[in-house]
């Protein structure tokens, strides 16, 4: 059965990765896009997509299975409440989302299907994986966490970046307030069980994550890059195939996986 699936933002740094990977899969149609600049004729012959399809937010929401959103916070709430009034699946892969954010995607979860992951690559969530079961072996071992990204980034540090450390510190039963941002306010001794955070910011880079396990005489790395966008918006299609197969309820990439 091919997905029908609408594009929020399409105008933005994901948007052309997303409309290629949608274009690319023979599961998925794409029957809307939209963005919070007008979306025009042209805009469509020159993305390879058909005019007939829906270009505002009401028509994508309504005409789609699925609508796949990296756009940003502010626009989640009006995301959700659409979700639900046409029982619409929604791939959430927007960054800097806070209490109130993930409350309200909660809520939709109770009336239709909703995914977030703040990095949809299947390596990046293999990798979280990975740190835990690292952190498991290096329990004495002092944690240190850097993200590079491109410079239009405007969250610090990255969403991925703080999945990972709540990934290490739910298996070390370490709490949220054992993170380290900001050494420079901060100025004491490292205490033995933080976790401590640095962001970089500069280029085009579209995301690098490298977690330092320190020891006394000896320290391990793991890294992951990514090399271009393709790795997320495929990653997203793919969700969103996932995601329309699920009943209603509010998933993450640990669901898929398992």
């Amino acid at each position: 059965m091919t997905i029908k699936i609408a594009i929020a933002g399409v105008k933005g740094r994901m948007g052309e990765s997303l409309i290629q990977s949608g274009l690319s899969n023979n599961n998925t149609d794409i029957v809307g896009v939209f963005d919070i600049n007008d979306v025009d004729m042209s805009f469509l012959k020159n993305a390879g997509l058909p005019e007939s399809i829906k270009t505002s937010k009401e028509g994508s929401f309504k005409e789609a299975d699925v609508v796949i959103d990296f756009t940003s916070p502010q626009a989640l709430f009006s995301f959700t409440e659409s979700a639900v009034a046409n029982n619409t699946c929604l791939v959430v892969g927007t960054t800097g989302l806070d209490e109130k954010h993930f409350k309200v995607l909660e809520q939709a979860g109770k009336s239709t299907k909703v995914f977030y992951a703040p990095n949809m690559s299947f390596g990046v969530n293999s990798f979280f994986k990975i740190a835990r079961k690292t952190a498991s072996y290096l329990k004495n071992f002092d944690i240190e966490i850097i993200e590079t990204h491109h410079r239009y980034k405007k969250d610090a540090p990255s969403g991925t970046a703080l999945k990972l450390g709540e990934e290490i510190a739910e298996e070390l039963k370490y709490s949220k307030e054992q993170f380290n941002f900001d050494r420079q306010q901060n100025q004491q001794e490292r205490k033995s069980n933080e976790i401590g955070f640095s962001s970089i910011r500069g280029g085009n880079i579209p995301g690098e994550h490298t977690i330092i396990f320190h020891g006394d005489n000896e320290s391990i790395e793991l890294t992951h890059k990514s090399f271009n966008r393709k790795i997320f918006s495929d990653g997203a299609v793919e969700v969103a195939i996932w995601l329309s197969s699920q009943k209603n309820g509010m998933y993450t990439y640990r669901d898929m996986i398992s």
